[in-house]
């Protein structure tokens, strides 16, 4: 095992490039330059179980070791996924484990930045990662250019083993929603109001357990279909979408919703992403 360097200067701001690597929709898209299809499941917070995979359910096992917004990721790979199989114990799982990816993000004072690349491969792949880095970035900067949503919508996706019409009960309940709708253990829905139709409101109150602080988080449904898609515009006129699909293993949500610009993209995206968890539960 060795460990390759290769970087590339890209023309915009290390916290556009950052969301430009976690999020799931963007990320199959630059990552397809080693596998097409390829996608992560888990998240990028320090201390996170995180699996990347290909659509044959085949790839790495590993596990978020640093996660520095937005300067750096360090991520271990412990072992291999085989047939959807964990695997951390076979010649192959050996050779890959430990293995560390590092991902810096070096600002410039022109408001651009440096992405840098370490990783540990087999030597023998050595070149061969390299060549497919550098499809990758050409694919980063590409998607630079024409996703025009980069930075302004963010997708997160939550698995759960309950089928969808749990989980849309328990998304569309009031009741029920004051059980999951949380970002953080200091937080709590004490009340939540919901009219559940085309052109109706829900008003749900998130307090501090402190009782320093609380709102309402409302909006105005524009798209419903049960057990399937639920969209509405909160109170600001951002839109956010959730689909809910049936899957072997339950269901998987997935949920896009514009961004705000009074706190940073990250925030933003581990906080929808807690309150997803929760739903998934």
């Amino acid at each position: 095992m060795i460990r390759i360097h290769i970087e590339r200067e890209f023309n915009v701001s290390p916290e556009l490039l950052w969301e430009l690597l976690v999020d799931p929709d963007h990320y199959r898209f630059w990552i397809g330059a080693f596998s097409e299809g390829a996608y992560f499941d888990g998240d990028w917070t320090k201390g996170s179980k995180i699996r990347f995979l290909g659509d044959n359910e085949n790839g790495m096992l590993s596990e978020i070791v640093e996660s520095q917004w937005p300067e750096f990721i360090s991520i271990k790979h412990v072992g291999v996924v085989v047939d959807g199989v964990s695997d951390y114990d076979s010649s192959v799982a050996r050779e890959w484990s430990p293995a560390i990816e590092n991902y810096r993000f070096i600002p410039k004072e022109d408001g651009t930045c440096i992405f840098e690349v370490e990783q540990d491969v087999p030597e023998e792949q050595a070149e061969e990662f390299k060549g497919n880095w550098e499809k990758a970035f050409d694919r980063m900067a590409r998607a630079l250019e024409t996703h025009t949503d980069m930075g302004k919508v963010i997708a997160i996706r939550e698995k759960s083993t309950n089928p969808p019409e749990v989980i849309w009960e328990k998304l569309v309940t009031p009741e029920k929603v004051k059980t999951w709708n949380v970002a953080s253990e200091n937080w709590y829905c004490p009340n939540a109001k919901n009219k559940l139709e085309v052109g109706g409101e829900f008003h749900y109150e998130m307090a501090a357990k402190d009782d320093s602080e609380s709102f309402d988080f409302w909006g105005t449904y524009t798209d419903i279909e049960e057990g399937k898609k639920l969209y509405f515009k909160l109170g600001d006129e951002r839109k956010v979408r959730i689909n809910i699909s049936e899957q072997p293993y339950g269901s998987l949500i997935e949920e896009r919703f514009e961004a705000e610009q009074q706190n940073n993209l990250n925030l933003q995206r581990q906080g929808w992403q807690n309150i997803l968890k929760n739903l998934a539960r």
